[in-house]
């Protein structure tokens, strides 16, 4: 299930953030807080010698669209994208310098670093990052050096979170792949001697990190976005995310989905650990969503539908939520062909934009309940979600609207692959909620409207922005 990518590698990512995100009130001193970010991918090198990458570009590509996507919460935003040629030690080192040159004392810093990372052989006090333009043979002159305190020379902020993603394939010489375990604690211990500056590491250096494909990013990283977007903040109350919060989030989803193989490490001054790094959006009360999946069965009595049921060809299927606060619904349906329908909003199935009213009852798919959605004839196992949202979602609208513009033929299938994937790893993105179900229940017929509305067993409590359902069940042939 996972890939597994060397120790070689460093993706480091120097993150310092202090903005309101998604909230409508800033705190006194934040508010005119700017962005600088400098977003660096190598996946690809002149140098024959150094090895290729897989998705260190994609993680910083992805690292910048969330940044682009908050950045109207900052009083200006200054970010920077180099990916492989681009990535050159020249035009790294100018926009480090340049690009972070103008940031003062309550802005915010992030610097993203994503490829290989390696000590000099020959002199291993020096650390350097791999730039697209590196020669193996000559580091010093071509690659950048990291263990360098002028690195962050003319940033006057104390607050710095830096991150290294050390997530990527190796193939360097067994005497460097030695040297990287015991150099980095000395290029962290640069950060050990300022305050404000905290590290946070993928992995042990001995240890290998890890990638799942439906998440579209290294392990490490994915839940690295989805603390900053409040999964990491204690609390439905609690804004601001701290370094100590965030680490503690992301140690625990990467050592759970790496079946322990992999532990994230910390780095910080005494004192810093509490050092904010983001802040989530807060409401002044939870956002609760009640769903139902229902079916008519052969002899047409509506029974609740529950993972790994086996429906027919033919049956029919229905959906019915409460929600108890205004908010956004889109309802996603992967067939057994592996294609992506929405089953809401669609005109073409159900009236309705998304847009629902907190205690209304919503029968999908028509508003009284007198429809049904018709399972066709490609048996295999079928995908629902629910995905609640306290906004629009407009990355979701965009991705399913090119998805369902894509033409025929080989070259869009491709295309649809590759959306459909983004599609699912935005889904993988959302989830800041609580589940609560009771316990199984005997299977029941519905007599009345009013007896289905009261069975529902699925609850999403939305602490934070968004909520998201996920229903499998089997769809078989007549």
């Amino acid at each position: 299930m996972f890939s597994a990518k060397a120790i070689s590698v460093f993706v480091v990512v120097t993150l310092w953030v202090v903005c309101l995100l998604w909230i409508p009130a800033y705190g006194s001193d934040l508010s005119k807080s700017e962005l600088y970010a400098v977003i660096v991918g190598v996946k690809k090198f002149q140098d024959p010698n150094i090895p290729p990458l897989t998705i260190s570009d994609k993680d910083a590509k992805d690292f910048y669209h969330f940044l682009k996507e908050s950045e109207e919460h900052f009083a200006k935003a200054h970010i920077t994208l180099l990916l492989n040629e681009d990535a050159t030690r020249a035009n790294v080192s100018k926009a480090l310098r340049d690009g972070l040159m103008g940031a003062r004392r309550n802005d915010i810093v992030i610097m993203y670093f994503s490829g290989h990372g390696m000590a000099d052989e020959k002199l291993p006090n020096e650390f350097y990052f791999v730039t697209y333009d590196t020669q193996l043979e000559n580091l010093f002159a071509t690659a950048l050096m990291m263990n360098d305190k002028n690195l962050f020379k003319g940033i006057d902020t104390d607050r710095v979170l830096l991150v290294a993603d050390a997530c990527h394939s190796g193939g360097f010489s067994p005497g460097i792949q030695k040297s990287i375990s015991k150099e980095t604690d000395r290029f962290f211990s640069v950060f050990n001697s300022v305050s404000g500056r905290v590290g946070i590491l993928s992995s042990r250096p001995e240890e290998e990190s890890y990638e799942k494909p439906k998440f579209g990013n290294s392990i490490f990283t994915h839940y690295m976005l989805k603390g900053l977007r409040g999964e990491a903040a204690k609390g439905s109350q609690q804004s601001t995310i701290s370094a100590k919060d965030l680490y503690d989030y992301v140690y625990d989803q990467t050592k759970k989905a790496t079946k322990g193989l992999q532990h994230p490490q910390f780095y910080a001054t005494k004192g810093s650990e509490q050092t904010p790094v983001f802040v989530a959006p807060t409401f002044s009360q939870d956002l609760k969503v009640k769903v139902t999946f229902y079916y008519e069965d052969q002899s047409r009595q509506v029974k609740p539908l529950t993972e790994g049921a086996r429906l027919k060809s033919g049956q029919h299927v229905g959906i019915t939520f409460v929600p108890e606060s205004d908010c956004y619904v889109y309802i996603l349906w992967w067939d057994s062909r592996g294609a992506v329908g929405r089953l809401f909003p669609n005109p073409q199935l159900t009236e309705g934009t998304g847009e629902v009213k907190a205690g209304m009852t919503y029968w999908l798919p028509s508003s009284g309940g007198e429809r049904w959605y018709v399972l066709d004839d490609n048996p295999g196992e079928e995908t629902i979600y629910f995905l609640a949202s306290r906004t629009r979602n407009p990355r979701i609208e965009q991705l399913y609207e090119t998805l369902s513009r894509s033409p025929g033929g080989p070259t869009a299938a491709q295309e649809v692959k590759e959306i459909s994937g983004e599609l699912e790893r935005q889904m993988n993105l959302m989830g800041f909620a609580d589940f609560t179900v009771p316990k199984e229940r005997a299977s029941v017929s519905f007599a009345s409207k009013e007896a289905l509305v009261q069975s529902i067993q699925v609850e999403a409590k939305v602490r934070r922005t968004d909520a998201i359902v996920k229903l499998g069940f089997q769809h078989v042939a007549r």
